[in-house]
């Protein structure tokens, strides 16, 4: 399954993205751009390979959607001290990729410190919250003040499952309730949080009894997979 429903006009995408058919925006979040140079910096050397996989979902998302925004709910860079040479590169390739088709919107995340050196030679801003399709767009990291239907970026959201030799494997995941949707980490490199782990990352979540939220997972061999209840998964 490539797309389902979940909301009126709200649909959840095997590439990682929300689509909000009526606004014609897609919202991803967590895409983390310049993990490797960051990892690299702290003495661990891994392939730079997430940028081109990531670019690969959004040609995807943009040519079958054609929409008139990209909405990026924070965490578009990784490193929180300072711009890497690498990530700048890495920054600048996939805001140019998305300004040639589409238009880039960007909620602040809490590793977004100095992104706004980068986007200000594009000419953009980065947001504290988005208000768009009844929702408002916050990165979740910290609480802004706001209140009504939330999607929320942050917690990595991912279904855990054991195989028969008891490895863990992990699909990242969309959480749904009525008023809010957990976008999962669009960077195939960022870690995934159990979607029945408590407490919650953001304060936005600490009080808020997720048991019935839909949990839908993606496998990127066979697209998107519906969970039911956390409760369910809580239970197994």
């Amino acid at each position: 399954m490539d797309a389902t429903q979940v909301r009126p006009g709200l649909f959840v995408t095997r590439d990682y993205a929300l689509w909000l058919e009526r606004e014609r925006t897609l919202a991803i979040s967590d895409l983390h751009l310049g993990y490797e140079g960051a990892m690299q910096e702290a003495g661990v050397a891994i392939p730079r390979r997430q940028k081109g996989v990531m670019l690969e979902r959004l040609d995807r998302l943009l040519t079958k959607y054609e929409p008139e925004k990209v909405l990026v709910n924070g965490d578009f860079k990784h490193e929180f001290s300072r711009n890497l040479e690498e990530e700048w590169k890495d920054v600048q390739d996939v805001l140019d990729f998305l300004h040639k088709r589409t238009v880039p919107v960007l909620v602040r995340g809490n590793h977004d410190n100095y992104l706004m050196t980068i986007l200000s030679k594009k000419g953009l801003d980065l947001h504290r919250k988005v208000e768009l399709g009844g929702y408002t767009f916050v990165h979740g990291h910290d609480d802004p003040g706001v209140s009504g239907p939330l999607v929320l970026g942050h917690e990595h959201p991912a279904v855990k499952l054991r195989d028969e030799l008891g490895a863990v494997i992990s699909l990242p995941a969309f959480v749904v309730q009525d008023d809010l949707v957990l976008l999962p980490a669009f960077s195939p490199l960022a870690l995934g949080v159990d979607v029945t782990e408590r407490p919650k990352l953001s304060p936005l979540l600490r009080d808020r009894d997720l048991s019935d939220a839909r949990v839908i997972a993606i496998d990127d061999a066979t697209g998107l997979m519906d969970f039911g209840r956390v409760r369910n998964l809580e239970r197994g």
